[in-house]
């Protein structure tokens, strides 16, 4: 198993004067970062890929669209756009040396106009997808939909809803992310979920109920630990938590209050959390 940490936790956008937080979460336990991919240069990039190396970190990277670059939407212009944002993900993911990207990218998140049915949506969606799936995979990329609650988007919202969506991508390289917050608010059923669908998640996030500290919420560990266990899988899991103090991200996160003393203690004690809890 890999431990990551999702760079969002900083902000959208992770510049030089932050590359130092890489030593610090080495220091703290884990393999990895997931960078977030909202703007930026290759060079930029390429430049943070070093500096993740110096650090003896490898990385995941994380993106998602809106309205204006939305895949589901019925207007090809904006489909278009939507295609091009990803494309431009996937060639940020490969500056960084990366080979996963992930995010609700299928659809616009927090945008809740739907435009004829919802299962048409997912078509249209899923026609863009398999698109720039096709392209990543001449970088050897995968790709991983994240479905979200029912609070941030109305695309996918469980592991099942997904598992079908993969069945109109179809492309190898795509998989689902099984994040345990949204789980924890849509699931009926932990166990199930991974029972059913476990052989097409390729990535997952640990997150806790309130977007803090691993361990400290209402998120079933006991259960999401034996569902990930039994299922065999054996590839990154990144912890996911949200800070309050984010302009533009926190809003959109739903984050009005500290959850945590520092970040990196919150990335201190989710780490331990979570490899003990892996570990038992």
């Amino acid at each position: 198993m890999k431990y990551g940490m999702n760079m969002l936790l900083w902000g959208t956008h992770i510049t030089e004067d932050q590359f130092s937080i890489f030593d610090d979460l080495k220091a703290a336990g884990f393999d990895g970062v997931e960078i977030p991919l909202f703007e930026g240069e290759k060079e930029h990039f390429q430049k943070m890929a070093q500096a993740l190396k110096s650090a003896g970190l490898s990385c995941t990277t994380v993106t998602c669209v809106g309205a204006e670059n939305n895949p589901a939407s019925s207007d090809p212009a904006i489909q278009a756009a939507g295609l091009e944002s990803i494309k431009w993900a996937i060639d940020m993911t490969y500056a960084l040396e990366a080979d996963t990207l992930v995010g609700p990218f299928f659809a616009a998140h927090g945008f809740f106009e739907i435009e004829g049915s919802i299962e048409e949506g997912r078509v249209r969606s899923a026609k863009i997808i398999k698109e720039a799936a096709q392209y990543a995979q001449q970088f050897n990329i995968k790709l991983s939909m994240e479905f979200l609650n029912r609070f941030e988007i109305f695309l996918l919202s469980c592991t099942e809803d997904t598992a079908k969506y993969l069945e109109l991508v179809d492309e190898p390289n795509v998989g689902i992310l099984y994040d345990t917050h949204h789980a924890n608010i849509e699931e009926k059923s932990v166990t199930q979920a991974f029972d059913q669908h476990s052989k097409k998640i390729n990535h997952i996030h640990f997150s806790e109920s309130h977007r803090g500290v691993c361990g400290d919420g209402q998120v079933n560990w006991q259960e999401s630990k034996k569902a990930v266990q039994d299922s065999g899988y054996d590839d990154w899991i990144v912890i996911e938590a949200f800070a309050h103090d984010i302009p533009g991200f926190s809003e959109v996160a739903h984050v009005w209050r500290p959850m945590f003393e520092t970040k990196l203690q919150l990335c201190q004690d989710s780490i331990k959390f979570c490899k003990q809890l892996m570990s038992k």
